[in-house]
Parts: C-alpha cells; structure tokens; sequence
C-alpha cells in the first residue's frame, strides 16, 4: 500500500528535529522544503544532519525576499503543483504559511493542511497586529494544529474552538540520544585537558551567544553569587562573544568563565555528562530543546520561566526562576551549587 505523500515547509534542519522528521516518514512519502536554512545562528552540521534523516527527500528553497525577519520564497507554488502532495505541514505564521492557506482556501490545489509552532503561552498570549491577522487566517483555513506542550494546547482550544489540535514536544528520541553515550569517556577526558577542568564543579550553558538568551544577566549573577569551585562553561557561538568576554573581565571573574566555542553533536552531548547542572537564562524561548537534552543525560536544569520547555522541570530535576529579577538569579545559582 502506497503512503499518502507530505509536503513539510521547514526553515532549517536542527538536530532535534531529525527524530520528528523520521518519525513522519514511517507513515509518509516525504518531502522537506527548507526555506530559511542560512539562518544565522542554525546552519548546524548539514552533511552530517541530512545523513541521519531516512528515505526523505529534501530541497533548500533560497531564492527570493524577507519580510522582515520572514522569507518568503520563490517556487512554493511550482513546488506544490510537483510534489502533489495529499497533506502539507509548514511551521508558524509564516509567508509560506499564508500562501498554502490561499492556495488551500482558493481550491487551487486539494490537500489537508496542517501547522506546527513554537508558541509558548506567553508569546501566544503577546501575539497583535499583523501576526495576530496572519494567524488567525492561517488557522481558520488549515485543518489542525501542532503544539509543544499541553499548556498551549488549552490556550488554542480556548481561542480557536473549531480548531483540532495535537501534541508533538520539540525533542529528541531519548534512545537516540543515549546511544551516544559510550563515547563519552574519552572526550570528556580530553575536554578536562583541554580546558583544565580537572576537580571542577561546572555550570553549563549550550546554545547561540545572543541577547534574548541572557548570558549577560547570567555574567552578571554569576560574579556576585557565592560559587565556590564552580567554573561556567559557555558552548556556542554569536555576536555577543566578545561583548560577553569583556563584561566578565570588567567584574573581575574571566578565569571563572570557559567559552568553549561551537559543538555539536556526540562532542556536545558529552558537556552534559560533564557538567554539575545545566542553565538556560533565556529572556524569550519558544521551546528549549536544550532542556531535554540536558534532562536525558541526567543533567539537572536551572532555567528561566520565560521559556517554552517548563513542563518538561520539576522539583525533582531542576528549578524554574525570573532571570530579569537579579537577587532572585543570584540566589538561584548559589543553592544550585550547593545543590548539585
């Protein structure tokens, strides 16, 4: 029996999105249509992602223009009226997703619509204006919607009561993600090496160097709170490094701070295991797929309540608090480190 073909509208190929994507493509003939895979920031190990997805087809859609921050490619049109597909899934309320609500609400083509998105409820709740507009056509001429956590489930239930609505979390396989594991002895070795880690308690960051994820507020409590051994091991990249190096070197705690440099993969996953805890001081996250990664690894997370991921921590493996209120921060990380 032939599977019903899918045509899914990414912008780019995260890692955490290789498990999904596999998934879909036990039950569909599956094709992928990247639309913003340059994005700074997410451009990742391509040749080594693409290898891991399983009889899907991928194309990279990179010619036309951005609204703003939004791409709005050419040959989405020509793309679909290819491909045939009998369902399409596309991400957010994006201008492609807007074009296969047309597409779908002028009867040009003939196939089930469905949408994924990032929202957290307070970034569901914040939605206005245009981007309020542009969801509410999309959604009223889609035929379900994907969310990440039974929180904006009942937020879209509530606000669009014809609308069907699913729960798919932003993750990895845990199996996946633990068959790394027997690697990590010699690479945790070398790191203690490289970066002389040896009899060191270590708070860990993952992720891009930018404003909206608070590396400065976590500078800035981490020179002030009581943390005796601890060393704070920045992994990742951006254009905050710099801004970043010298902030810890004005509050005097440069030789406390380890900026790692960009991993990925089996040579990220292995941090976890390293580290005493993990730390996401995010201002603004849709999700946090980091805090699942940390999670599987046995990794505990302090994160902040501005994130997407909350349900995923509990009492008994990490703890929630308001990045933007200093003491309570510096508080955080002082009994965490006592902690853990």
């Amino acid at each position: 029996m032939n599977k019903p073909k899918a045509l899914v509208f990414y912008q780019y190929l995260p890692p955490w999105r290789i498990d999904v994507f596999n998934e879909m493509g036990k039950y569909y003939d599956m094709t992928i249509a990247f639309t913003n895979a340059e994005c700074e920031g997410f451009t990742y190990n391509r040749k080594e992602l693409l290898g891991k997805l399983k009889n899907i087809k991928t194309i990279f859609l990179n010619k036309g223009l951005k609204i703003g921050n939004r791409p709005l490619r050419w040959g989405i049109f020509k793309l679909i009226k290819s491909e045939k597909p009998d369902v399409v899934f596309s991400h957010e309320y994006s201008p492609t997703s807007i074009l296969v609500a047309l597409y779908k609400q002028l009867g040009i083509f003939h196939y089930k619509y469905y949408l994924t998105t990032s929202d957290n409820t307070q970034m569901a709740e914040s939605s206005s204006g245009l981007k309020a507009k542009a969801r509410s056509y999309v959604l009223n001429h889609s035929d379900g919607l994907i969310v990440y956590s039974d929180a904006v489930k009942q937020w879209y239930k509530k606000h669009f009561k014809q609308l069907k609505i699913e729960i798919c979390p932003n993750i990895q396989n845990p199996e996946s993600l633990l068959s790394y594991r027997e690697m990590f002895p010699a690479i945790i070795e070398q790191y203690k090496k490289q970066f002389a880690l040896e009899d060191k308690n270590i708070i860990l960051y993952t992720g891009r160097l930018v404003e909206v994820k608070g590396l400065d507020l976590l500078i800035n409590a981490f020179a002030k709170a009581q943390t005796d051994n601890y060393i704070l091991i920045i992994v990742g990249e951006g254009k905050l490094k710099e801004d970043l190096k010298v902030q810890a070197m004005q509050l005097g705690i440069l030789n406390k701070i380890v900026f790692a440099g960009f991993y990925s993969g089996i040579e990220l996953y292995a941090w976890y295991e390293l580290a005493n805890f993990f730390i996401l001081p995010s201002r603004y996250e849709p999700f946090g797929a980091v805090v699942n990664e940390a999670l599987v690894y046995g990794c505990p997370v302090i994160a902040s309540k501005y994130i997407g991921a909350t349900d995923f921590i509990t009492q008994n493996n990490g703890k929630l608090f308001d990045p933007l209120n200093e003491q309570e921060f510096i508080e955080v990380l002082q009994s965490s480190c006592k902690k853990y």
